[in-house]
């Protein structure tokens, strides 16, 4: 059984797919062959040798091995990473593991299953806490081809249950929380028991729950549940909060750090260095002291390059992370045109940085060892590298870095701490502080741009962003990401009202007639996802429940919050409420007037026994309230005459119409609303039939004697006083 994919045939005019993307294969020359991307016409230049490589590689593929792919897995490659459900997508990276440790293999042994079974032994025992059970041969290497045909893309592994089963939860909440109590009693603490006592633990609470409050137990009373609802469970808690309750946080990172032979760094993006330094300025924003930022930082080894970067009062974590690698790998033109505008000056020079690095290097942090950064490994098919403790020389390039940022801007600036209490001496860096946190971004972009990028470097001798292009004319540029794939890896995605007004978050609003749209066809003030994407506020997005895409809204705030990531918004927020200084008069003046509304309506609750005229009238002038109501306008006896014939042959019988009506606008006397019956039997005013009327044929009727009723006298009603 084969598991490498035969390389394609590059005839001009052909479609290949290069990490995933369709190009169009172009004439040789006499440095390569050119390559057009299919989607936006951009051409890539690829020398023979890098061609075999990517071939070697299996990143250079063939489209037919694309188009070959189920409706189900295309229809995946075509939604957002955050559409998916957590099950799905803790699926896909467990199976990520797994192809990639085939993938690390030489060519020649990718199709050997005796080779191929330790490693994948060997991969799950570097994921421990992993519920996944190590696939076979056949398995592993169907999900191998799979990824490889769609460009190494993990949305290629997510498995299709959209159509299976009930979605529905299968017990009610109240046992989640029973089986979720034993997890913590029993197999995440440091007893380490099995997965079986935690099972006879969740029975035990469930029984006793369900006697105390007298609730149904659920399936046979024998059972109760059954072990694979506790597994499942489990495999929805995340490994590293389960080890750390097992074996100790020293414990946790260890058998979750990732190990391997040290990077080489032989070509753009081989290996990038990422890390975390406060900023020696302080900012103020309104009139308010925020204190020092934050700077997260990425840059690439071989170039020396920055390649991306983040600055928010977040300390280091997942999110700041996230930003700075989503600044990285994306491309920047439409951000260094923004920040253009910010000063009124353009650039100097370009940023051609961006695409996914094939290892991040990293400390100890716990932030990046998060369940988020294993699924972002995946995503973005890179591998994490973290290093010992105690060995910041092994990350001298990016720690020269920061030094040199300090030294060239960060100390010329007002407000700045120095390095060191004794060179800041008596300088007040808070009283002197009058940078916002955007001027400080504005400062950092213009040095990485204008000046760390195109100066020499001192190790070597050589401008990065020239040494950039060199290494990219050699091995080839690496595109970007898709948007909808890193997107939803740094958006923060939450669970809101789609109103008439939009959509809200954090005081923000978002609306545009997209959303209106889908208001009106799901219905108005429905649930919703929405993503926000903390480094750019400008845009959120709602997720579509019928189409599984994301709508685009707009901002509607100040033009000054456009320019703000979300953590900036919200301690900027946080700190301008705790700095806002109360005025008691004018809180006095709210009270006051608060209590005189108050008061008013006390006073008029107090005067119930006094009753408006126009009610007093209505109660008084009448035994009953019907009495001042009129009567009924039609006259039974004002037209009820004799009905002639209707013979066509014969002459027009009927008698002449009746001037006085029916319709008539005289006011008729009032009725008695409880009238009595004659000797008749009927009451006054009831229809009675005429009297019949006697024909002759022979003889022509009597001209009918009309005479117009009397008009009945017209009665004036009273006037209410």
């Amino acid at each position: 059984m084969r598991t490498h994919i035969a390389p394609p045939r590059l005839t001009p005019g052909s479609k290949v797919r290069i990490f995933g993307r369709c190009y169009i294969v172009g004439e040789t020359t006499a440095n390569g062959r050119i390559f057009t991307a299919a989607d936006d016409g951009s051409e890539m230049m690829l020398s023979f040798g890098r061609q075999l490589e990517m071939m070697r590689r299996e990143q250079l593929t063939t489209d037919a091995r694309y188009s070959a792919l189920s409706t189900d897995v295309l229809a995946n490659l075509q939604r957002d990473w955050g559409s998916f459900s957590e099950s799905q997508k803790l699926t896909a990276t467990a199976r990520h593991a797994f192809v990639r440790a085939i993938f690390d293999l030489p060519l020649a042994h990718r199709d050997k299953s005796a080779i191929v079974l330790p490693v994948l032994q060997s991969a799950a025992d570097k994921e421990p806490g992993n519920l996944i059970e190590v696939p076979n041969f056949r398995t592993a290497r169907d999900w191998y081809l799979r990824w490889v045909a769609a460009g190494c893309d993990v949305r290629a592994l997510v498995p299709n249950l959209a159509a299976r089963g009930d979605h529905e939860a299968r017990y009610e909440p109240w046992i989640y929380e029973e089986i979720n109590k034993a997890i913590d009693q029993t197999y995440a603490s440091p007893f380490k028991n099995s997965v079986r006592q935690t099972l006879l633990r969740a029975r035990t609470l469930i029984r006793i729950r369900a006697a105390d409050e007298r609730l149904a137990l659920p399936g046979t009373s024998k059972e109760v549940i059954g072990r694979k609802v506790v597994e499942s469970v489990l495999a929805k808690r995340g490994r590293w909060e389960i080890l750390v309750k097992r074996e100790g946080r020293a414990e946790a990172e260890r058998l979750l750090r990732l190990t391997g032979a040290g990077p080489t760094g032989e070509y753009p993006l081989a290996e990038v260095e990422a890390d975390h330094t406060p900023l020696d300025v302080m900012v103020m924003e309104g009139g308010v002291v925020l204190g020092r930022p934050w700077l997260t930082m990425l840059i690439d080894r071989f170039s020396q390059m920055v390649l991306g970067f983040s600055i928010s009062f977040v300390p280091p974590s997942w999110v700041s992370v996230m930003e700075a690698l989503r600044h990285a790998v994306l491309p920047k033109d439409e951000e260094l045109q923004r920040w253009a505008e910010y000063d009124g000056e353009p650039f100097q020079f370009d940023w051609p940085c961006f695409g996914a690095p094939d290892v991040l290097i990293v400390d100890q942090g716990s932030e990046f060892l998060s369940a988020s950064m294993a699924a972002t490994e995946a995503a973005l098919n890179m591998r994490l590298l973290q290093l010992p403790k105690a060995s910041g020389d092994k990350k001298g390039t990016i720690e020269g870095q920061f030094h040199r940022l300090n030294r060239e801007r960060m100390h010329s600036l007002n407000g700045t701490t120095f390095s060191n209490p004794q060179k800041r001496g008596k300088y007040k860096s808070q009283d002197d502080a009058i940078f916002s946190l955007n001027d400080v971004r504005y400062v950092v972009i213009r040095w990485v741009v204008d000046t760390h990028n195109r100066t020499p470097n001192s190790r070597t001798n050589k401008i990065p962003a020239e040494l950039w292009r060199e290494g990219m004319d050699e091995v080839g540029q690496k595109p970007a990401p898709p948007k909808e794939l890193i997107a939803p890896l740094v958006g923060k995605v939450v669970s809101c009202k789609l109103r008439r007004e939009g959509v809200r978050h954090k005081n923000l609003r978002w609306n545009s007639n997209a959303f209106r749209a889908l208001r009106e066809r799901i219905g108005r003030s429905s649930d919703v996802l929405i993503r926000i994407d903390p480094k750019d506020l400008r845009k959120a997005y709602v997720l579509d429940p019928d189409t599984h895409a994301w709508i685009e809204g707009d901002l509607m705030a100040e033009r000054s919050i456009e320019n703000m990531t979300l953590s900036q918004y919200e301690f900027l927020k946080e700190r301008t409420d705790d700095a806002r200084v109360v005025d008691e008069d004018y809180e006095l003046k709210l009270a006051r007037g608060s209590q005189a509304q108050f008061d008013f309506v006390e006073k008029r609750r107090r005067q119930n026994g006094v009753i408006p005229k126009p009610i007093a009238a209505f109660i008084t002038e009448g035994s009953r309230a019907v009495e001042h109501i009129h009567g009924e306008r039609h006259d039974p006896q004002a037209s009820a005459q004799a009905v002639g014939t209707h013979n066509l042959d014969g002459p027009v019988l009927s008698p002449a119409p009746d001037p006085n009506g029916p319709y008539r606008d005289a006011v008729l006397r009032p009725v008695d609303p409880y009238p009595k019956r004659d000797e008749t039997g009927r009451y006054p005013g009831d229809w009675q039939p005429p009297p019949p009327i006697a024909l002759s044929a022979p003889a022509a009727l009597p001209e009918p004697d009309v005479q117009p009723l009397p008009s009945p006298q017209t009665y004036v009603g009273r006037r209410r006083r």
